[in-house]
């Protein structure tokens, strides 16, 4: 049996569990977080550019999102953390796009007239 796996089994301890996780086991914790929370963009980035709709993202929340991932991203590089320079990299082109297809977002031809109308009313009340 593998070395590794030996020393992350579980042991009692003055009647106290303790669970000893090897270097190994922390990577491959890492690696599947990483797969989860990178993963689970593709759905909304599928969706965005299929559709081309952004009205119900937020501007502000990306903004701050692909700040925040270009932060981790950093830090990862600085640290050498593979999982997390991964992740992040790969999070930060998918919000990215997201967030690009935000920043083109057109106003609806129901809003703006809506806005000239109320400009123009105004404008016939003064």
């Amino acid at each position: 049996m593998n070395k590794h796996i030996l020393t992350g089994l579980l042991f009692l301890c003055s009647g106290t569990i303790i669970w000893l996780i090897t270097p190994y086991m922390i990577s491959s914790i890492g690696f599947l977080a990483a797969c989860c929370t990178t993963f689970s963009f593709i759905p909304q980035v599928l969706h965005t550019l299929r559709t081309r709709d952004t009205s119900g993202i937020s501007l502000k929340m990306y903004l701050m999102f692909v700040f925040g991932v270009m932060c981790w991203l950093i830090y990862g590089l600085h640290i050498q953390d593979t999982p997390v320079v991964l992740a992040n990299a790969v999070t930060l082109m998918l919000a990215g796009i997201v967030l690009a297809l935000k920043l083109q977002e057109k106003k609806p031809a129901a809003v703006e007239n809506e806005v000239e109308t109320e400009v123009t009313q105004k404008d016939r009340a003064a």
